[in-house]
């Protein structure tokens, strides 16, 4: 178990925290693996969580870890059990890992919401630009580079791709995995999010945030694998891990009835519009280097935004897109012959 021993850093981006035992669980003994928590400094001086995963006195390429719209980058990246964590799965191939959590998930203080907010201010593309912004000056000074990797997973990849239109100096590469784009196609998911009344419109009524519990975290996981017999393509230990550290990232899900994870709700508001076309980021300002992947069992995503992604990146830039055979939504999670082995192999190569 770590202990209490505390760190901080200050510098032009703000005050770094380091925590040793803020995460509130044990990690895996790996003798050669180092695990950090830091606090950079946020909006309206507040903390944001970040995560350093790195081997002892690693020097290299930096990823940079943005999540989507669950339980933010620990509870998504480093979970404590073996299998769980594409962090350290990174780490191991050479890479220096962070991962940070957008305002509002994990231990990253809830954004400062207007009167009568609406989901769309709430956990929107602009406020994680910014927060992404904020870690990645930090990360730049800490590491003494100029650039990172930014990987953004589902939602996590619009707001990647959101940031590296506007911060490509700062940004070597970027890669999307399971992530929609703003192209006019069927989704499994707008129903859900449409106003009752007109199916062109959000439904105001979902409100700023977003809740679930345990379970329902990873119903739509469990739903996408093709066979009943659900550990052959996760285990059941990563699946479990992952909907039990959602809740201990949010220090209030305990107090709720059924425990459960709340996070801002305005990625909602945006996928349901990207799905009918609406982009919030042009592809075609993405002048760095691009990796699109996208899981063929995929919830999320659909074919139709790898396409459009595709077609509308700039030339005279190395690009690829992949689509995983037989590869869900949490792909990273899965065993390493549904996909997680080729998800590594294909960011590696791609980044040697």
């Amino acid at each position: 178990m770590y202990g209490s021993k505390l760190l901080t850093y200050c510098g032009a981006a703000g005050l770094w925290l380091l925590s040793l035992r803020s995460l509130g669980q044990t990690l895996p003994t790996q003798t050669t693996l180092q695990r950090a928590d830091f606090r950079v400094s946020g909006p309206a001086h507040r903390q944001l969580a970040v995560r350093r995963v790195a081997l002892p006195a690693a020097t290299g390429r930096v990823v940079l870890l943005v999540h989507g719209g669950g339980p933010g980058g620990v509870a998504s990246f480093d979970l404590p059990v073996p299998g769980g964590s594409l962090a350290a799965d990174l780490t191991q191939r050479g890479f220096i890992v962070y991962a940070l959590n957008i305002r509002g998930w994990g231990a990253s203080p809830d954004p400062v919401l207007p009167a009568a907010a609406t989901g769309q201010v709430n956990g929107n593309c602009q406020q994680a630009s910014q927060d992404i912004d904020r870690v990645v000056r930090a990360i730049r000074r800490r590491e003494g580079v100029t650039q990172v990797v930014l990987f953004g997973w589902a939602t996590g990849g619009h707001w990647g791709g959101y940031y590296a239109t506007r911060h490509r100096r700062r940004v070597s590469h970027f890669i999307s995995l399971n992530s929609l784009y703003g192209v006019r196609a069927p989704w499994g998911l707008r129903a859900a999010f449409a106003d009752p009344h007109d199916s062109t419109r959000y439904n105001q009524e979902l409100g700023p945030w977003r809740t679930a519990t345990s379970k329902s975290l990873t119903d739509a996981w469990e739903k996408s694998i093709p066979v009943a017999d659900k550990n052959q393509w996760r285990d059941s230990v990563v699946q479990r891990a992952y909907g039990q550290n959602a809740l201990r990232a949010d220090s209030g899900a305990l107090r709720r009835q059924p425990p459960t994870m709340r996070v801002p709700g305005g990625y909602r508001e945006e996928a349901f519009y990207q799905s009918l076309g609406r982009q919030y980021w042009s592809a075609r300002r993405l002048r760095l280097p691009v990796l699109a992947l996208r899981g063929e069992l995929d919830f999320w995503s659909r074919p139709a935004d790898l396409t459009a992604l595709a077609a509308e990146l700039p030339t005279g830039f190395p690009h690829k897109t992949v689509t995983l055979p037989q590869a869900t939504h949490f792909v990273f999670l899965d065993r390493p012959e549904r996909g997680r082995a080729q998800l590594l192999a294909e960011i590696e190569a791609f980044l040697r």
